[in-house]
């Protein structure tokens, strides 16, 4: 279960998730009682958001200089966040200048993108057995902080007004890992490094998800309970804790990210399909199922982003910035800008023109799905190794049942018989040094060898080299 270090982590990264949600800004950026066309303070965040991310990318010594200072500069950041929401809600009710809601946008949009990248490079760097695990669990418990908005005013404001200044506030005591792995500009690799087939796939359903938002939301960011949010956050509940379910069984660091993107393209797949037949007769339940997988489908992208820099030493600012902040940006001007205004053009009921366009994207989809498998799958077959002769992996994994060593053993056997040095070892694995040392004499006591050529010539043996 999670230590209390953990939990600090949980609960500031739940803190940060709900801001991706309608519950969230649409309790704050609301125009004429929900009922504009779209909501022109909250295009204007996504528009800072935006301008923000851009002069990271473009300098990332900012960023840099920001997570490696004082921790509490990030808190900082969170309670300028907060006060620039409140502002800005403050400024639509007192009717105050707009240049006030301006620089409380700005504020907000600032202190989102340092929040952003500051929970990015504490996943990158924490324990990966544990790493997916407690991710899950924030997304799970940021659903539970979302019911707050059910709640009448002023409590339906608190998550809006209070969640960032948490957020920072638990970053700021949250204990990183001893072993701090490099992620700065200077990191290996590139963004084209990190576009892998599923985060290519993740991309186009976030955006596409977007613009069937849109449609959905008739473009306008504004909340209320009574939109009929119920069936959508019962889906979205059930789902988040499958997955943390998952996750606390999985019995490697590694999550099974595939397989779990994969049950959460069937459920927006099932939200397209139900608008596209029973949007008609059960609007609540199509799109509800809908705009929960295009949630999660944001999540998983963060993941995938996370995993990929971690396991190829990139860039995390060019990574997230470019392919999480960005692409989000661009959805949210596909939901309350361009779906609005390809709506107005259409001139039609939403019900006579959406379950045919859903099928369509639909229909898209699942064709570029079963392409990128097909692709997959080839380029597994061509790795496959040659027949009577394992992969290092599973030659590992065959030694460590054999000898009884425990799961950290096998994993410390698995680095160390590819020639890497300890050093090497420990920050691979974000362990400290001593601590590498202690599991390679318990390894080489249990299986009788004495060197680290003992070691790769016995993994070598066990592959069919020899």
């Amino acid at each position: 279960m999670p230590s209390a270090n953990d939990w600090l982590f949980i609960i500031g990264l739940a803190c940060y998730w709900p801001a991706f949600r309608n519950s969230f800004f649409g309790l704050v950026f609301a125009e004429n009682g929900g009922n504009a066309q779209f909501d022109v303070e909250y295009l204007l965040f996504l528009g800072l958001v935006a301008v923000v991310c851009s002069a990271c990318l473009l300098r990332n010594s900012i960023v840099d200089r920001i997570l490696g200072s004082k921790r509490i500069v990030v808190f900082g950041f969170g309670v300028l966040a907060s006060a620039g929401i409140s502002l800005s809600y403050f400024c639509g009710l007192f009717d105050l200048p707009w240049g006030f809601s301006f620089a409380g946008t700005f504020l907000s949009a600032s202190g989102f993108v340092v929040i952003t990248f500051a929970w990015s490079l504490e996943a990158a760097r924490s324990r990966e057995r544990n790493m997916f695990l407690n991710i899950a669990m924030s997304f799970f418990l940021s659903f539970i902080l979302s019911l707050t908005s059910l709640l009448p005013n002023p409590v339906s404001l608190a998550l809006p007004f209070l969640s960032w200044m948490v957020s920072g506030a638990a970053y700021t005591a949250y204990q990183p890992p001893r072993t701090r792995p490099d992620y700065s500009q200077n990191a290996q690799g590139s963004v084209r490094s990190a576009l892998s087939g599923l985060v290519i796939l993740l991309i186009a359903f976030l955006v596409i998800g977007g613009i069937i938002r849109g449609f959905l939301y008739f473009g306008t960011i504004s909340y209320s309970p009574e939109q009929g949010t119920y069936s959508r956050r019962a889906i979205s509940l059930a789902l988040s804790l499958i997955i943390v379910c998952i996750a606390y069984r999985a019995d490697t660091g590694r999550p099974l990210l595939f397989w779990l993107w994969t049950l959460v393209a069937l459920v927006f797949f099932c939200g397209l399909f139900l608008i596209g037949a029973l949007y008609p007769a059960m609007p609540e339940l199509a799109s509800g199922v809908a705009i929960s997988g295009r949630t999660f489908v944001s999540f998983f992208l963060w993941v995938a982003l996370i995993l990929a820099v971690r396991e190829k030493r990139l860039s995390l600012v060019s990574v997230v910035g470019s392919l999480f902040v960005l692409v989000e940006c661009v959805s949210g001007f596909c939901s309350y800008f361009v779906a609005p205004e390809i709506a107005r053009t259409i001139d039609l009921p939403i019900a006579t023109y959406l379950p045919a366009f859903a099928l369509l994207i639909a229909f898209i989809l699942v064709a570029s799905t079963i392409v990128f498998l097909a692709l997959l799958a080839n380029r597994k077959l061509a790795e496959l190794p040659t027949a009577n002769r394992l992969s290092r992996e599973a030659a590992c994994t065959a030694l460590a049942e054999e000898h009884g060593l425990t799961a950290r053993e096998a994993e410390v056997m698995l680095e160390f018989s590819q020639g890497n040095s300890l050093k090497k070892v420990a920050e691979t694995m974000y362990i400290s040094t001593s601590t590498a040392q202690t599991h390679v004499k318990s390894l080489y006591r249990k299986m009788g060898i004495h060197s680290k050529q003992e070691l790769i010539d016995l993994v070598g043996e066990c592959m069919g080299e020899r």
